[in-house]
This record gives C-alpha cells, sequence and structure tokens, in this order.
C-alpha cells in the first residue's frame, strides 16, 4: 500500500491537532483552590488552610503563595513544587496574623497554563471578636432607627389632617433618590449584572446585601404613603418649586442619556445603576435644604415631625459609630478619612438633625407652645 505525501501531511496534522486538544483539556481541568474564600483572622492568632489541586497536572508546576502585605499576613510555606508524580493533591497552608487590616492571600502558577485564578482567600484582620460583634448590634439598631424613621410624619400628618409646614422638595428628593437606591440594590443581585461587577472585581463580594434591598424598597413606599397624603390632606398653597423641578428634569436627562447609552451598547447595564447611585448621593448631600429654609422663613417648625429627626440623628450617630469601630478593629482608618463619602453623607446628616432639634426647640418654639395650647383648647 501506497501512502501518497498529502494522505501522510493530513494525519499528522489530525494527530498534532488532537494531542494538543488533549493537552488543553488536561490543563484546563487542573486547577487550584482553598477550602474557603473568605477568613475572619485575629491578630498574633494563626489558622490552617487547605489548597486543593483538583486534577494532576500535564507539566510540572510551581506555585507560589503571596500576600499583599507582609506586615500584616504571613504564610509557613511560600513555594509549592508539583509534578505528575505528586501522590498528594491538598497542602495545609498555616496562616499568621500580625497585625489588623485587610489582605489577600493568593496563589499564582507557573506555568501560567494551569488555573489558579480560583486559588485566593481574602482575610480580615482583627483585634478583638467582641468588637466585631458590637459593630454588628450597632448596625441593626441604626438600620431600625433609619427603617421606622418615616411613621413618625406620617402620624403627625393623620393626626392633624394637614401637611402644611412639610416641604413637598424634600419628598419628592426622597422619593427619587430611594427609587434610584432601590435600583442600583435589587439590580446589583440580577445575575447577568452581578456577573459583570465580579469580571470588573474578580476577587470582591457584591456590595449589597438582602437588609440593603429591604430598606430601600420600604422606603419607596413609606415615602409614596407621605405622597398620597400630600393629595389628600391640607396643603395650603404649597407646591414643588420651580428649583426642583429644574433639578428633577436635569436627573432625568442624565438617566434618559444613560438607557440610550446602554441601548446602544456604549455602556452595561452596571454602569447604569452606577450613574443612578451616583445621583443618589446628590440627593442626600441637598435634600434636607429646602425644609431647613422652609422652616427658617416661616419661623415655626409645626407640620415638620421632631419624631422623624430623632430617629434620624440615632441611625447617623450609631451608622458613624460603627465606621469608628471597624476602623479600630481592622486598623483601617483609611475607610473613614481616605475615602469620605459615606461618612461625610453620615456627618452631614447629623449636622442637618442638629439644626432641626435648634429649630424645633430653641429658634421657633414659642409657635409650638402655641400649637399646643390650641389642640388642648380645640379638645375641651
Amino acid at each position: 500500500m501506497v501512502v501518497r505525501p498529502e494522505q501522510f501531511t493530513m494525519r499528522s496534522l489530525v494527530r498534532v491537532a488532537f494531542i494538543l486538544i488533549a493537552c488543553s483539556a488536561s490543563q484546563a481541568c487542573a486547577s487550584f483552590s482553598f477550602n474557603t474564600k473568605d477568613l475572619v483572622l485575629l491578630v498574633n492568632d494563626s489558622t490552617t488552610l487547605t489548597l486543593t489541586l483538583t486534577d494532576k497536572v500535564p507539566v510540572n508546576t510551581t506555585l507560589i503563595l503571596s500576600t499583599n502585605h507582609k506586615d500584616l499576613l504571613t504564610t509557613n510555606i511560600t513555594k509549592i513544587e508539583v509534578n505528575n508524580s505528586t501522590s498528594s493533591n491538598t497542602w495545609p497552608v498555616e496562616l499568621f496574623g500580625h497585625n489588623a487590616g485587610h489582605d489577600l492571600l493568593k496563589v499564582d502558577a507557573y506555568p501560567p497554563s494551569i488555573k489558579s485564578s480560583d486559588a485566593f482567600v481574602r482575610v480580615t484582620l482583627q483585634y478583638s471578636n467582641e468588637l466585631a460583634l458590637v459593630s454588628v448590634v450597632v448596625g441593626w439598631i441604626y438600620f431600625v432607627a433609619w427603617s421606622i424613621s418615616f411613621y413618625p410624619q406620617m402620624y403627625e400628618n393623620w393626626t392633624r389632617k394637614s401637611v402644611v409646614g412639610l416641604n413637598f422638595d424634600f419628598i419628592v428628593l426622597n422619593l427619587v433618590g430611594f427609587i434610584l437606591y432601590s435600583m442600583f440594590n435589587v439590580g446589583l443581585w440580577i445575575p447577568e449584572i452581578e456577573k459583570d461587577y465580579i469580571a470588573r472585581n474578580p476577587r470582591g463580594l457584591n456590595p449589597v446585601q438582602l437588609n440593603d434591598i429591604f430598606f430601600s424598597i420600604h422606603a419607596v413606599f413609606a415615602t409614596l404613603i407621605t405622597v398620597t397624603q400630600c393629595y389628600f390632606y391640607e396643603k395650603g398653597d404649597q407646591q414643588v418649586s420651580r428649583t426642583a423641578k429644574s433639578i428633577m428634569s436635569f436627573y432625568a436627562l442624565i438617566i434618559a442619556i444613560s438607557l440610550v447609552l446602554v441601548y446602544l451598547q456604549k455602556i452595561v447595564w452596571l454602569d447604569f445603576l452606577y450613574y443612578c447611585s451616583y445621583i443618589k448621593l446628590t440627593i442626600t448631600l441637598i435634600k434636607y435644604i429646602p425644609q431647613a429654609v422652609m422652616n427658617y422663613k416661616r419661623k415655626s417648625t409645626i407640620g415638620w415631625s421632631i419624631g422623624n429627626i430623632f430617629l434620624d440623628f440615632t441611625g447617623g450617630l450609631l451608622s458613624i459609630l460603627q465606621m469608628i469601630i471597624n476602623a479600630y478593629n481592622y486598623n483601617d482608618w483609611a475607610s473613614v478619612f481616605g475615602d469620605p463619602t459615606k461618612f461625610g453623607l453620615g456627618l452631614l446628616s447629623v449636622i442637618f438633625d442638629i439644626l432641626f432639634f435648634l429649630q424645633h426647640y430653641v429658634f421657633y418654639s414659642h409657635d409650638l407652645l402655641f400649637e399646643k395650647k390650641s389642640i388642648k383648647n380645640w379638645k375641651t
């Protein structure tokens, strides 16, 4: 039998392609991972993790273990040699915590054709478990305080059958802000959008928790109830100002342009949600101003619930306290002062609350006493 040169060449190419495909499949199957992705470790304490190989490596492989901050976290081994004859496919790795903070333990494989992208552990190093528990308790208290802070205003509107004194600009800004906040929170739990977030932050966590979704959606419904009261109760000559309408129109334009960019595939939905969150931040910065100005012009806080302010003040103070506790426990003061957005917003809310306290109890308290006397006389 005579083998033609072209037949030999074709058979050789097929064999080579088959071998390459087989090698690629073998390398794709071989990967490394730890038994956990997140770990909390006390300072001056140690723990042991397990690094696992899922399949035989096709070639001799060197694993390099490293951390981002040697002064925070070290390991008992920094290099592992792996080959086909290696009998074990698991290796214990001991971690030592030296200082509080956040670090990342990762594994790099050489040659890099072996998958090691999943071989990482996010490590939180803290001084005290008790402080961490206090932080959680404080967090839930201010979550509850902020969640029920909507109801004193609704109750006051109901008892007075009037919304005179409640600034409509504040209500509109609050409603739009919480709608955008809800869109951001719910959106990041949509699988396709969450995948985009993970792709941009491969070793990060989804920043939105279930209680964030509950709070934001509850806030929308609570604010809608207040809006409904504004339609049915006495409101005098109050209405949404031209300034607020202009601001809302500007925000609507930004959102419309962002939606067009999504439709044209210039940006993804994750970018759109980020733009919504930025608008929410600006609303948080300005939403209290119309009410404070209205109280000043009227020289009265009648119609503006001080109970709402007490709860908001409590939530704001506790949120700042939690940030300080966490900053100390994790030695992460940059989270407070390095990125001032959250701290600044919380502090700004507290400052406005203090202003409302002064307006209610000091500057315009005489009108409050007059109203109480009028109500008492009317009941008798």
